[in-house]
């Protein structure tokens, strides 16, 4: 099997290293961003997405403007973490999530150019949606509002054969997308995602488009590579209510 040692996962490991062996105690904050820039000579990006496993999986809190706090695990936190640790130490690169980030960051990016108003408001409506399902504080994952997001981008792409293979693609993606119901921060953090794809298609600014797409598509194999390591389903309560997507559709004018 291919071993899977990213940048990502070194600094997953050095945290979490801090972390069990006591070095960074409950309470205590973590190195800041540049403080691990620095140490570990890796990029900010590394150093985020290490960030957002070790929150996902309850080891840390990270506050506006104190940086992250380590948390006191509970037994079956320190559980996920390992099997976390071991996933993406030994998971063979995902076929499909590396299909997926080939199409939807191609299908996004010829969204943000070709969009007209009818596609705003189809993605303003699955954003809506998923929004609505995630106020209610719904224990169920709001799944079809999110592939209507994507299939939204998809048919903005004006491209009759990309979106045709986007639709035969959703049958073998339902398990991926549903499985991250059992991260706690992975719906609200997929809302936030599905935001700023719609201000960049919005804007007809594909470039950013395509930038926002991949780091969604990133936070969701994370959230998916969480699932897998054992995870246990705790939906997450009503985020704060994000920007309305309307406010993004101004942009256009």
């Amino acid at each position: 099997m291919i071993r899977r040692e990213t940048l990502t996962s070194r600094v997953f490991d050095y945290l979490f290293a801090q972390i069990k062996s006591g070095k960074v105690k409950p309470g205590q904050k973590l190195p800041t961003e540049k403080e691990l820039t620095k140490t570990l000579g890796v990029s900010r990006t590394c150093v985020r997405e290490a960030m957002k496993s070790l929150q996902a999986l309850q080891l840390v809190s990270v506050r506006a403007a104190i940086g992250a706090i380590v948390n006191q695990p509970s037994p079956g936190a320190w559980f996920n973490a390992y099997l976390f640790a071991a996933t993406i130490h030994s998971e063979e690169r995902d076929a499909q999530t590396e299909f997926r980030k080939i199409l939807e960051v191609g299908l996004v990016s010829l969204a943000a150019e070709k969009a007209d108003q009818s596609d705003i408001v189809a993605l303003s409506k699955s954003i809506a949606d998923y929004e609505a399902a995630l106020l209610k504080g719904n224990t169920k994952y709001p799944y079809q509002a999110d592939v209507d997001f994507h299939t939204a981008v998809a048919v903005a792409s004006k491209n009759p054969i990309a979106e045709m293979v986007w639709r035969a693609f959703v049958p073998p993606l339902t398990e991926q997308l549903r499985a991250t119901a059992s991260v706690p921060t992975g719906p609200a953090e997929g809302l936030r995602d599905h935001l700023r794809i719609f201000s960049a298609i919005a804007k007809h600014d594909p470039e950013k488009a395509r930038k926002a797409m991949r780091a969604h598509l990133e936070n969701a194999e994370r959230n998916f590579l969480i699932a897998r390591s054992g995870i246990p389903v705790k939906p997450k309560r009503a985020p704060a209510k994000p920007a309305k997507p309307r406010d993004a559709n101004r942009a256009r004018h």
